[in-house]
């Protein structure tokens, strides 16, 4: 009587238990739903690489530039 006043709750083992077994399901379907991690981390290495490819034709075109601009730069000053 004196818990019912005070307004206790009682968990039993039972009630512990379906509440694990309950998360469980739901946290494997959510790692389920989850797209693959290797497949993903290839596709940013492939991208990163291409990165990497357009930055050093980027520096080459402008070094290449720089080459040929101060030159002519020289020649018309």
């Amino acid at each position: 009587m004196a818990d019912e006043e005070q307004g206790a709750v009682r968990v039993s083992m039972r009630d512990i238990y379906a509440e694990v077994q309950r998360q469980g399901r739901l946290l494997e379907k959510i790692a389920n739903s989850l797209p693959d991690s290797e497949e993903k981390i290839e596709d940013h290495e492939v991208r990163l690489r291409r990165l990497e490819q357009r930055m050093w034709q980027a520096i080459g075109g402008f070094g290449f530039l720089a080459a040929i601009v101060s030159p002519l730069v020289t020649v018309l000053t």
